[in-house]
Order: C-alpha cells, then sequence, then structure tokens
C-alpha cells in the first residue's frame, strides 16, 4: 500500500484588503533565522521613546517585542500628528453636552 504524502504546511495571514494570503512555513532543519545572526539594528528616536516609557511606567519590555511596539507607536505618532494638523477656527465651540 502507497503512502499518501500531505501537501506541505502553510501558514494564513491576512492581507489589508482581508485577503488570506499563504506562505509556507518554514522547515524545522535550519531554515529558522536565529536572534544571534541577524545583523543588529540602528537605534533611533523611536527606541529611546520606548525605553524611557517603559522605564517610567516600571514595565520590563521583552526585546523580541520591541519591533511591534516601535510600529504601533509609530502608527500612533502619525494620527497625532495628523489630528495636530487640523486647525481649528478660534470661534470654533465645543458640541453641546447630550443628556438623556
Amino acid at each position: 500500500m502507497a503512502r499518501k504524502t500531505r501537501p506541505a504546511r502553510t501558514k494564513t495571514k491576512k492581507t489589508l484588503a482581508g485577503k488570506a494570503s499563504r506562505k509556507p512555513l518554514a522547515k524545522a532543519k535550519g531554515k529558522t533565522k536565529s536572534a544571534k545572526t541577524s545583523t543588529p539594528a540602528t537605534r533611533d528616536a523611536l527606541d529611546d521613546m520606548v525605553d524611557a516609557a517603559a522605564k517610567a511606567l516600571a514595565l520590563k519590555c521583552n526585546p523580541a517585542w520591541m519591533p511591534s511596539i516601535k510600529a504601533n507607536l509609530e502608527i500612533i505618532l502619525r494620527q497625532a500628528a495628523l489630528v495636530d494638523a487640523f486647525a481649528l477656527p478660534d470661534e470654533v465651540e465645543p458640541a453641546p453636552v447630550f443628556e438623556a
């Protein structure tokens, strides 16, 4: 009796358009990148900001999470810049308070 072969395992990842894309998973034998072999990233202002905030809040940040933390912080800062760039005239009043 012949053995059936399975198709290669894939990892599903949602794209910005909402469609799923499939990538083959890396094999366990030496195909994954280790943190030791990667080149050290250069530090920038976001690294310093994350470190200062973590220290001020007494949080321990796993170095593996730093790229994700920096990406989220960058998005938040870009959105805040959009709000800050919107000029309001001096005559604008706050919206009335709704009471039920």
